[in-house]
């Protein structure tokens, strides 16, 4: 119903418009004008840019909207290839056209969605499309910058303008920053990339070497090429594993641009390259103060990684020319005039994320990746940040172009905890759907600390519903929470009405806690099933520590079943599994399209399915791991 919204990639795009040039919408404006993420909320409420408050939609939905009185029954599938989807990285994105399946099924006439866990906000862009109203309650200031922009419209035309007004008056810093001379015709030209590696010293000899010179292996082809993680010291002849080897500094080792040849050409640095560098490196002419942040970086899961490699502030995450570009960006986004324009630009910033860090690990094939965790790789990628900005603008402008244009209905994001959604009355809800945290799987607010030192507004850890030892947060305080957020849920949701909630974890333990966390609430649940996404990573499929596809929980309000004993576990786990694989007719298969690698036996998506099996039946189940090795020694 909304592929012709939902669009693959591939549009064309031409957002060029007559415009008259704006530079002076990047004048400075009064010196009392707020942070940007302030521009847009009154309290916790993302609604200044709007011309509605929470007040008006629970108004426009104060009647019940009817609901079926069965589940879903139909599979959802829904690809992540959309503009949409990729306009903004998060840690974790349902589609939105999957959601969208859901929503008009669950209320076919109308009625209002919550989303008490909403992340990046794709509940919103699937209520949006659906012609529904929605309320996005998230506890992370970033997530909710995120979700807000992706909920609300901008015509692409005038954002389109005025990022090119952005990079147009910081072009003669650009000039500065990043140009070199083409060595084939001479011409100065810019800088596309430059690859860093570290150096680091041989764990037997002591020996300091590029790792660089070292460590990479040509192919056929450049799929083929790669890093090694094992490999000879040049010195002692050792063998060496990366992981082990003790860094020391790291070093520029080449550039890419393109200029004279269609291609892009890489060739080491020059004389005139590395003085530029060490120029921007003792140079402070280039930075205004208070528009980069210097946040210590606090300890944590994921954060522990880059502080044990010096990471330990927030700019020390850039090189210092990403870092200067960076600072007069977002000093420029801050004070331009328009706040729905401006914030837009920001949501273009912070679209960069990783890509523009010292994060960035350097692949032959080109292109960067924004991982759940903050891993320093080895050999990085200095990405031209103007260059990038331009790039990620163009996929928000074709989420504008694409899917944005076409909301119509009311939408608000609250900064509040799930487990005390105190703003919203007693069954004012006609619809949950909820991606919430996968026990300790990601971190956000961790993951999202980068986001808010550029923010300057962070995440209350006290009520995030996570598993984590730094935030002194065991399985029991996570279950404790999850019954809480839960607990509101029942509360806010309309009598014999549905929530559906999105769920994997690899953990036993993290599935008994969820299910009996909802359980305990007063929920039915009804049906369980796959969310198949379609596209998983290669990561996805061949790490032993990522989880498998996953699951979607039909729960329903039922004030007659309140109270409804918890059943008791009704099959082992061993008998349970041999009950399933009795039933499957074929095994899932995992065909590598890309690499040199045969087929092998989905094991994730068999253990998903099964889950789903013995969930519903209230089985007892078994960790990941534990069911890879059962089935693959008692049925493969």
């Amino acid at each position: 119903m909304y592929e012709n919204i939902f669009l693959s990639r591939g549009l064309k795009r031409n957002y060029e418009v007559d415009l008259y040039s704006n530079f002076q919408s990047f004048e400075k404006i009064e010196e009392s004008t707020p942070h940007l993420i302030n521009r847009l909320k009154c309290g916790n409420c993302f609604n200044l840019t709007k011309n509605y408050d929470l007040a008006d939609v629970l108004k426009s939905n104060d009647a019940v909207a009817p609901t079926p009185l069965e589940p879903y029954q139909h599979t959802i599938t829904s690809g992540k290839n959309t503009y949409t989807y990729d306009a903004h990285t998060y840690h974790t994105k349902v589609p939105p056209q999957g959601i969208t399946k859901l929503i008009d099924y669950y209320l076919p006439q109308n009625g209002l969605v919550l989303d008490p866990f909403a992340g990046s906000g794709m509940t919103g862009v699937a209520s949006l499309i659906s012609n529904r109203d929605v309320i996005l309650n998230e506890l992370s200031p970033s997530a909710c910058f995120i979700a807000d922009r992706f909920t609300s419209k901008c015509e692409p035309q005038i954002l389109n303008q005025a990022v090119d007004d952005l990079l147009h008056s910081l072009s003669e810093l650009r000039n500065k920053l990043y140009f070199t001379t083409c060595r084939e015709c001479g011409r100065s030209t810019e800088i596309l990339f430059t690859v860093w590696s570290y150096k680091v010293k041989c764990y037997s000899c002591d020996h300091e070497f590029l790792l660089w010179d070292y460590a990479k292996k040509y192919g056929a082809n450049v799929r083929e090429h790669k890093i090694l993680s094992e490999f000879e010291c040049p010195n002692c002849k050792t063998n060496l594993k990366k992981s082990k080897l003790k860094r020391t500094y790291s070093e520029p080792v080449f550039i890419g641009y393109k200029c004279c040849s269609n291609k892009i050409v890489e060739h080491p640095l020059e004389d005139k390259d590395i003085e530029l560098i060490k120029y921007i490196d003792n140079s402070s002419d280039f930075f205004i103060e208070g528009y980069y942040p210097q946040n210590e970086i606090p300890v944590g899961v994921n954060l522990n990684q880059p502080r044990n490699h010096g990471l330990n502030t927030v700019d020390s995450f850039y090189s210092k020319r990403n870092l200067i570009a960076l600072n007069n960006l977002w000093y420029k986004i801050n004070y331009y005039k328009d706040s729905n324009v401006a914030s837009f630009l920001g949501f273009i910033f912070t679209s960069l994320y990783q890509r523009v860090t010292k994060l960035s690990e350097y692949r032959f094939w080109g292109g960067s990746g924004n991982t759940a965790r903050f891993n320093v790789p080895f050999i990085f990628n200095e990405a031209n940040v103007f260059i990038t900005y331009k790039r990620k603008a163009n996929s928000i402008l074709d989420h504008l172009h694409t899917t944005a244009q076409y909301y119509k209905n009311k939408s608000l994001v609250v900064c509040n905890t799930a487990t005390k959604m105190n703003y919203l009355p007693n069954e004012s809800i006609d619809f949950i759907f909820t991606d919430p945290p996968f026990g300790s799987n990601i971190n956000y607010s961790e993951m999202n600390f980068l986001w808010e030192s550029w923010l300057n507004e962070f995440t209350n850890t006290h009520e995030e519903a996570i598993i984590n030892k730094y935030q002194h947060k065991s399985i029991k305080e996570y279950e404790n929470l999850m019954l809480s957020a839960f607990n509101e849920c029942y509360r806010v949701l309309r009598d014999k009405h549905w929530m559906v909630v999105v769920f994997m974890n690899s953990s036993s333990k993290v599935w008994d806690t969820i299910i009996n966390s909802l359980r305990l609430s007063k929920f039915d649940l009804l049906k369980i099933d796959i969310f198949d996404k379609k596209h998983g990573t290669f990561k996805h499929f061949v790490s032993k520590n990522t989880t498998g596809y996953d699951l979607i929980l039909h729960c329903r309000k039922d004030s007659e079943l309140e109270n409804a004993l918890i059943p008791e576990i009704k099959k082992h786990s061993t008998d349970s599994i041999i009950e399933y694989m009795i039933k499957v007719n074929k095994v899932p298969v995992h065909q590598y399209k890309h690499v040199n690698r045969l087929a092998e036996i989905d094991l994730k998506l068999l253990y998903s399915r099964w889950l789903a099996f013995a969930l519903i039946r209230n089985h007892q189940v078994i960790d990941f791991k534990e069911f890879s090795t059962y089935i693959e020694k008692e049925f493969l």
